[in-house]
């Protein structure tokens, strides 16, 4: 019984952590970051719908660290582009490792008009 029990978890986690990554393509709605003392990480809410959504479908789909010099990048251009209310490509890694519900951000551009 024991062996069902745990097979039945690794088959579970396996099966989560492969989930297929969101995309967006639209502008930021929302970012924010806190303070040192209470959480290193950002939030990001976008005006639509991500695909996808392996994380759920909460009013932060996407998620980064923004302590690190990836975040810190992550975060200028989301800034810029909120700023100027460009529309961005976003793509997420398909795992909510960083906090449950949102899923952990992978990429951001900026679209230019052509």
């Amino acid at each position: 019984m024991n062996k069902v029990f745990i097979s039945l978890i690794v088959l579970l986690t396996s099966i989560s952590s492969h989930a297929a990554p969101s995309a967006f393509n639209g502008t930021i709605k929302q970012v924010v970051c806190h303070a040192k003392e209470i959480s290193s990480i950002c939030h990001l809410s976008v005006n639509g719908t991500p695909t996808e959504q392996p994380c759920g479908a909460g009013g932060w789909p996407y998620s980064f660290i923004g302590t690190n010099a990836e975040g810190k990048n992550l975060l200028s251009i989301l800034l810029a582009a909120q700023l100027s209310n460009s529309h961005v490509t976003i793509g997420g890694q398909g795992t909510c490792n960083i906090i449950g519900g949102s899923e952990d951000l992978r990429h951001v551009y900026i679209n230019t008009i052509e």
